[in-house]
């Protein structure tokens, strides 16, 4: 499947249909593909950090090119679960909002691109994004690492064992109201 027509699923999936005239609607496009890059949704566009955030001419150039098929969302190719569930969190966690997606996909160049340290990072988007309030910067950058975040081995297994202790720990508290019943 070539990137425009997984671009295109993409949007599919996320109910997003481009219109090439909004400056917002482009917004969304380029950082919505970045994010999905990071998270690993294997795309060939090559992004740069410009002011409003992470960019690729070549992604541009392909939704001025075919802005009708962009617009109708119409493509025969369907994404893989994987893929789709990349979509849908990347969906449930932005809202399609261009604020929040600019703040996080800026973040997330400079934090997992460019290998800043989180701090770093965080300080640099404020800089850059100085026309968005506190509040919202923290949401995109917060939103961002919800995203992104892969947890270790070790971090996945102290969430099994927390689960698991829960778990029973649940069972002896039901045990305890059903004796205090009695």
């Amino acid at each position: 499947m070539d990137d425009r027509s997984k671009v295109i699923a993409c949007f599919r999936e996320a109910g997003f249909r481009m219109n090439t005239d909004l400056f917002e609607h482009r917004l969304i496009a380029q950082m919505f593909v970045y994010l999905l890059k990071l998270k690993g949704v294997e795309f060939a566009y090559p992004f740069h950090l410009y002011v409003r955030g992470p960019y690729s001419p070549t992604l541009a150039r392909e939704y001025y090119q075919h802005a009708d098929e962009f617009s109708r969302c119409e493509t025969e190719s369907t994404l893989s679960r994987a893929e789709a569930d990349s979509v849908a969190e990347l969906t449930a966690l932005f809202d399609k909002i261009p604020s929040l997606l600019e703040i996080g996909a800026t973040y997330g160049y400079l934090a997992y691109e460019m290998h800043r340290p989180p701090q770093q990072a965080y300080r640099i988007v404020r800089r850059m994004k100085s026309f968005y309030s506190n509040e919202q910067i923290v949401k995109g950058v917060n939103r961002a690492k919800q995203y992104l975040f892969v947890p270790t081995d070790e971090e996945k297994a102290a969430l099994e064992e927390k689960a698991a202790l829960d778990a029973e720990l649940g069972e002896w508290q039901r045990a305890g109201i059903r004796s205090m019943r009695h």
